[in-house]
């Protein structure tokens, strides 16, 4: 089969490999689309959590690895003691691996296991024709949601896991610094949670469509100081904010955004540890809290898409090949960052 493998620093190869084999509980998924993200670029640019001396600790495996942990496709093949899933079925999957037997796996809490990894990153992933997948992982693409659609579940669905572990947000006022992605994912999530008004802070005028198009507030940080940019437009500061890019002056912009009793969600992922000012969040009784990955609202983002509540498609920017992915993918991302949200990867063509 054909993959896109990672080897090193802006070193990722599409060439043959040999096509993985189904264990037990798991199946083998022919690839329709996959997403790449910010991860996938990160790794491109210099590894940051492939693994490249020293053996994952679940999956054993060091790289050369194929990237890809956003994707969609239909079972090929069912391996062995799997009964609750067939050849045909058309899926999508989250990105998380699991040892499945510490207390977290074991009290539906998988996001956060003890030797947490991804696919992608700690084993093969989704840049491929095929792509062996635990069962549990997996999740039904209704019939009147594409597959291509589908694709953008798993990153949707970050921001939906996000916005339930703050809680009721009908009628409060929130703001999402960072406008990228997960940034959008937050505002989708919010939205639907009863959040009003959302604002959005970026840099530049590349995202201010999408946040539009997704019933956003969009703040440019570089015509005006955000804070008084939402003071003004809010009357005061906003009741959450969301850390969505992971640097340092963005969590000092999303703790100072909040008002008193506020609540302080942190998504974005930092390669190197912030400092914050905790006099703020302690003086005003601010609540800190964090999100990983996803549990499994992948099943309500499918169900907002069924149902016509939400139409992920405006988040697509630009799309690639596998033969092309390099050019068309990495580099595009790289060189215009502020102009993409999500670059789609046609895996296998003619699969819907």
């Amino acid at each position: 089969m054909k993959a896109a493998v990672w080897y090193g620093h802006k070193d990722v190869r599409v060439e043959e490999r040999k096509m993985p084999v189904p264990k037990k509980g798991e199946v083998l998924v022919r690839v329709a689309w996959a997403g790449l993200c910010g991860t996938d670029k990160h790794e491109y640019l210099g590894p940051l959590w492939i693994p490249v001396e020293k053996p994952h600790r679940l999956t054993g495996e060091t790289a050369p690895l194929v990237q890809g942990h956003e994707y969609a496709g239909i079972i090929d093949q069912v391996g062995e003691g799997v009964t609750e899933w067939k050849v045909g079925d058309r899926v999508t999957a989250s990105g998380s691996i699991v040892c499945g037997e510490c207390e977290f796996c074991k009290t539906g809490r998988k996001n956060i296991c003890e030797k947490l990894g991804f696919i992608g990153v700690g084993k093969d992933g989704g840049f491929a024709e095929y792509v062996a997948v635990p069962v549990h992982q997996l999740f039904m693409v209704p019939e009147n949601v594409s597959l291509k659609a589908a694709a953008l579940t798993e990153p949707i669905s970050c921001g939906v896991h996000a916005t339930q572990q703050i809680g009721d947000l009908t009628g409060k006022s929130a703001a999402i610094v960072g406008p990228g992605m997960i940034g959008l994912s937050c505002l989708i999530a919010a939205k639907a949670a009863g959040a009003k008004p959302i604002y959005v802070i970026g840099q530049g005028e590349g995202k201010r469509e999408f946040v539009e198009a997704f019933g956003g507030i969009y703040i440019d940080g570089r015509v005006e100081d955000p804070i008084e940019g939402v003071t003004k437009r809010n009357g005061d500061l906003v009741d959450v904010s969301y850390e969505a890019v992971g640097l340092e002056p963005t969590l000092d912009l999303a703790v100072n955004l909040l008002r008193c009793n506020g609540t302080l969600m942190i998504m974005g992922v930092f390669s190197s540890p912030p400092r914050i000012n905790m006099n703020l969040i302690q003086e005003g009784e601010r609540v800190i809290k964090t999100s990983q990955a996803n549990v499994n609202e992948i099943q309500d983002v499918l169900e907002l898409i069924a149902a016509e509540k939400l139409d992920p498609m405006p988040l697509v920017t630009g799309e690639a090949t596998l033969d092309n992915i390099v050019k068309d993918g990495f580099e595009a991302i790289c060189a215009k960052g502020n102009e993409h949200v999500k670059i789609l990867v046609e895996i296998n063509d003619g699969l819907k």
